[in-house]
């Protein structure tokens, strides 16, 4: 057997560490630290080629250097110990990285759907890359913090998100927005939450670093406080954080490893399971909270992230419910401050709900707040929903108050043309100036 330059004998001896060589003591990658543990004197390279976790080229790198090094030493099927190979240069990156995939979608692009072809362009570019680490679909530094999260996961949602593109004929590229934004959800929802961040960090040392995704963030750089969990779930992984008892035997690092993961993997079951049970009882937070916590005990069982989206949606509509009950309440006591923060909050479940961002903008404008966040909601508003001259006069209301005169004029008169008896739109058509606070109980 020969592969890439490696001679049939280095291929098929059976690794082993090299005298004196102390594993713990070594400067390793978690992947490589993976691999490492399964070199156990019995198993091959052609079988560590399989279950190095790893590509196999990778694996044939690192046992070359190690090799090399004198980390392992190689025997042969005669016991005999093998020479080391020339270690083989690693490959030069991509320039770029999803051209490939990129290339070979670019013929499904249908002009005649109902989503323009940059649209469906930025669509097949974003889908080529859901295998990365979270924060790289995010678009966010390893050590990002809630708030730059938060900020790009926003930004995704308006930009990604399946209502977005609502009753509109967009083909097959509906199942990719579905697919696309449930990656974006997962990998904002874990990255989000301290507990399951920290849990995801903790399951990749126990695995050597052979976690699909989210592999290289840091845990502490979330500081926002941990989501609704049933006090069985948060007492689970409290669990697993307790020591293991004293040995009188130092264990080889692959059974412990192997150990650590099936402990983990039998802990995120029971997560999930109890999950379940409060997703069938409609406790949406609490199910969601369940379903982070198993995903980051068990990152490798794609059961669970196929859930995590149903369960999620959930959570999310439950969430935006509070959210909108408490800025209702809050317009009732003309404490407009709290209503502004309720209504934005509930726009980050609902970024495409064209009333929600009419009246996020009204009581932005009414109440003098972020001018610039107000547009924002008001352009969105009017972009879903064009025909409602409530929202044309609100982002003309908006502009008035920037001072933009001519964009402010040609958004009351539409608003004007399309409901003639809009008679707050007329009035800021004849007096350009001041404005009055008007009750904003209403949705008008």
């Amino acid at each position: 057997m020969r592969l890439q330059g490696n001679t049939a004998a280095t291929i098929e001896g059976v690794p082993r560490l090299g005298p004196d060589v102390d594993p713990t003591r070594l400067v390793l990658t978690p992947a490589e630290g993976y691999l490492l543990s399964r070199i156990d004197g019995a198993t091959s390279w052609v079988h560590l080629r399989a279950i190095g976790g790893i590509a196999p080229g990778e694996v044939d790198r690192c046992l070359e250097r190690w090799l090399a090094e004198g980390v392992v030493v190689l025997n042969s099927g005669n016991g005999r110990v093998t020479p080391a190979p020339p270690p083989r240069p690693a490959p030069p990156p991509p320039s770029e990285p999803y051209g490939a995939a990129f290339v070979a979608l670019s013929d499904d692009i249908d002009p005649s759907l109902e989503i323009p072809v940059d649209v469906q362009q930025r669509i097949f570019e974003f889908e080529a890359r859901l295998d990365r680490p979270y924060h790289e679909i995010l678009g966010v530094a390893a050590d990002a913090d809630r708030k730059v999260l938060r900020k790009a996961y926003f930004a995704l949602s308006k930009e990604l998100h399946p209502d977005r593109f609502f009753r509109r004929n967009v083909g097959p590229f509906g199942k990719r927005l579905e697919r696309i934004f449930g990656k974006i959800v997962e990998a904002y929802e874990l990255l989000a939450d301290p507990m399951a961040r920290a849990e995801i960090e903790r399951s990749l040392a126990a695995a050597g670093g052979n976690v699909p995704a989210a592999a290289n963030v840091a845990p502490e750089a979330a500081s926002a406080a941990a989501p609704e969990v049933s006090a069985d779930a948060q007492a689970e992984a409290e669990r697993s954080r307790v020591a293991a008892p004293p040995r009188t035997r130092r264990p080889h690092v692959f059974s412990l490893h192997s150990r650590i993961v099936r402990d983990r993997r039998a802990r995120a079951k029971r997560l999930f399971e109890a999950a379940m049970a409060s997703f069938a009882a409609e406790r949406w937070l609490e199910a969601a909270g369940g379903v982070r916590l198993a995903i980051a005990f068990d990152p490798w069982n794609e059961s669970y992230k196929e859930r995590f989206g149903e369960v999620q949606r959930k959570a999310h509509e439950e969430r935006a419910k509070q959210l909108l009950r408490e800025g209702e309440s809050a317009l009732e006591l003309r404490d407009f401050p709290t209503a502004l923060r309720a209504f934005g909050e509930a726009l980050e479940y609902r970024p495409h709900d064209a009333e929600l961002l009419h009246r996020a903008a009204r009581l932005a404008w009414a109440t003098g707040g972020d001018l610039h966040q107000a547009k924002e909601w008001a352009m969105a508003a009017v972009e879903l929903d064009g025909t409602n001259a409530a929202h044309h006069r609100v982002l003309g209301q908006v502009y008035k108050a920037a001072g933009l005169e001519a964009n402010a004029r040609r958004e009351l008169e539409t608003a004007v043309a399309i409901d003639p008896k809009d008679e707050e739109a007329r009035a800021e058509l004849r007096a350009f100036g001041g404005r009055a606070l008007r009750w904003l109980g209403g949705k008008r």
